[in-house]
């Protein structure tokens, strides 16, 4: 693969426009743009530095594609010199179909593990050792119990990965580990914090666990189960830890009550490239423009093209990735070398036809208030919930105003008879 710099043919633009791939380590070095100061985590990081607790628990949430991932990798490594952060994706280690709290407690609890062996505690040392016993003796397998044993943290990874992997693709294996956790929920816990304040001692600093993933639960009754059902359990740990949740679950009733229970919660905006009144804001359009500059040389992008882009993402950066490459594909069907605003309206008429295949004919009326109000009032909750998880409506400055997505703008001018 080519180096980590701006693509200089559509051959590398496309690689460097990945919109699934998230940005950690090296990519995060060479394609990484700072927030406007107003639109990224400064406001989390302040609090969690100012805020002296061992063991408070944070939900953060965003937009899909606002870039969420991106920001906690950032607040990991912002927070190394103070916390020992660890990162724990679910979605590598977790069924997003069918997620229970006990599924996350035991990865939790191997991750942990993982953890305090990188920082020194052996496998025979009494907290580790207890933890460990735990899970040999109530839910793992002969194959997976001999390297979680090992003094080779490589053979401790891949244990964890191992269990991880078929914890995620076997249902009976999941219902079987549910049945023998819930009933001894307590005694993991204790070995759990146990293993977790030694850590604590031994390196002088808070532990964070950062849970990565479980915003994209796509069953939002299953999300707000996990937390309302696993709530009490969830907060047990003796760390610091993140949650992410799925956005819409912000805006609905019944979780009002889980929000209450938490110590903060924290909404990362959209990347506003309007004020409400449709004035272009150019801070966020720039910062835009920048990301697109790190992947991709300018003598590819026609500065038309790249406006285009900037405007058709609304803000959203995995959306302003996708339409990128989905340009790159329809530059290189013209046989072209460079990006140009015709290819980016194809690239929008594709997104269009996306939205037009999963809204009904009723959104249509739904989408036009928030559209002329910027707001959700009047907007029936389950309507609302599926509409911001469609990202058929975007939120900006934090819960401050909303409008539609810019490929439904063009929609609903198409159905102006559904007024």
């Amino acid at each position: 693969m080519c180096a980590l710099r701006p693509a200089l043919t559509l051959e590398e633009a496309y690689r460097n426009l990945d919109p699934i791939r998230p940005l950690r380590e090296e990519w995060f070095e060479a394609f990484y743009v700072p927030r406007p100061e107003d639109g990224g985590i400064e406001k989390l990081l302040d609090e969690l530095n100012l805020d002296d607790s061992e063991n408070d628990k944070t939900l953060f949430s965003g937009q899909q594609g606002a870039g969420e991932s991106t920001e906690l990798y950032r607040l990991y490594r912002e927070l190394q010199s103070t916390h020992i952060p660890i990162l724990l994706n679910v979605e590598e280690t977790l069924n997003l179909g069918d997620v229970h709290y006990t599924d996350l407690l035991v990865m939790l609890g191997l991750r942990a593990y993982q953890e305090a062996r990188a920082c020194g505690i052996r496998a025979d040392e009494q907290h580790a050792r207890d933890l460990l016993f735990w899970y040999r003796e109530r839910i793992l397998e002969q194959d997976e119990a001999l390297p979680l044993q090992s003094e080779t943290s490589a053979e401790v990874n891949l244990g964890v990965l191992r269990f991880g992997s078929r914890l995620s693709q076997e249902s009976p294996r999941r219902e079987r580990i549910r049945a023998v956790v819930e009933p001894n929920l307590s005694d993991l816990l204790e070995r759990l914090n146990r293993l977790l304040l030694e850590l604590r001692r031994r390196s002088g600093k808070r532990i964070l666990m950062i849970v990565d993933g479980l915003d994209k639960i796509y069953n939002l009754r299953r999300a707000a189960d996990l937390f309302l059902h696993g709530g009490n359990a969830l907060m047990a740990p003796a760390c610091r830890i993140i949650y992410t949740v799925p956005y819409p679950l912000f805006y609905s009733n019944d979780f009002q009550l889980v929000r209450s229970t938490f110590h903060r919660v924290f909404l990362l905006p959209n990347i506003k490239i309007r004020h409400r009144d449709g004035a272009p804001w150019e801070t966020g359009r720039e910062m835009l423009r920048q990301v697109l500059r790190r992947r991709v040389a300018e003598t590819l992008l026609d500065p038309e093209a790249m406006e285009a882009l900037v405007e058709a993402s609304g803000g959203l950066l995995r959306e302003l990735i996708r339409l990128a490459r989905l340009s790159v594909i329809l530059a290189r069907r013209r046989r072209d070398a460079r990006i140009l605003p015709g290819d980016v309206a194809g690239a929008m008429r594709e997104a269009q036809n996306t939205f037009r295949r999963i809204l009904k004919l009723e959104d249509y009326r739904h989408l036009r208030k928030v559209q002329e109000r910027k707001s959700l009032d009047d907007l029936p909750e389950e309507v609302a919930n599926r509409l911001l998880h469609n990202l058929s409506i975007l939120e900006y400055d934090g819960e401050t105003w909303w409008d539609v997505h810019p490929a439904v703008r063009e929609l609903l001018e198409e159905n102006e008879g559904g007024k």
